[in-house]
């Protein structure tokens, strides 16, 4: 009896340690997470399309919205009341939004789009503004094409328009955000370009 029971575990571990040994061809446990890491490959493409920059005239599409830059300029706001913070000036930025889903959707609303003045993981990391400096009334030619509202876009329908920002002026290039939600999630587009 004991000899039977000595057999059937030594049996056991046996069968036990050729399971977990691997197929005995010379390749060990350490190539099983060969297929985690190519799981692990989509992520890592993510993770470099969600730290990708646009420029200007570069189409950057999210959630069936396609937004263009189509150009950055310094605002003159001689004669306003409203001025930059000190160490900030006014630049005018000019975009097009372009409906590239098959079905209605709303263009940003104006509080959508950011100028960043320090990047940070998400949103409550990031020194954030267009609320107040995107409202900026002046008398400019061009003010009827200051893009004010959103509005319901029929699918291959566009809008376009400009809006002003206060940007910093000891740095050489600007970083906006695009956010269709919250601002405290990583942003769903991000632009960086030298204004003129």
């Amino acid at each position: 009896m004991k000899k039977a029971l000595i057999i059937m575990l030594s049996l056991t571990l046996v069968l036990s340690l050729a399971g977990c040994g691997g197929s005995g061809n010379g390749e060990n446990s350490s190539a099983s997470p060969a297929p985690a890491e190519s799981e692990g490959t989509p992520s890592s493409e993510v993770e470099a399309d969600e730290v990708k920059y646009y420029g200007i005239d570069e189409e950057a599409e999210a959630n069936g919205l396609s937004i263009t830059i189509d150009g950055a300029e310094p605002f003159d706001y001689t004669g306003m009341l409203s001025r930059p913070k000190d160490g900030f000036e006014y630049v005018k930025v000019w975009f097009t939004f372009t409906n590239v889903s098959g079905e209605p959707i709303d263009s940003p609303n104006k509080k959508d789009l950011y100028i960043i003045y320090e990047e940070g993981p998400t949103g409550d990391d990031s020194d954030m503004t267009s609320e107040e400096n995107s409202q900026v009334m002046s008398d400019v030619a061009d003010r009827k094409e200051r893009y004010m509202v959103d509005i319901e876009l029929a699918p291959s329908e566009s809008v376009s328009g400009w809006m002003v920002y206060q940007r910093q002026t000891d740095k050489s290039e600007v970083i906006m955000h695009y956010y269709s939600g919250f601002v405290n999630v990583a942003p769903d587009l991000r632009f960086k370009f030298a204004v003129e």
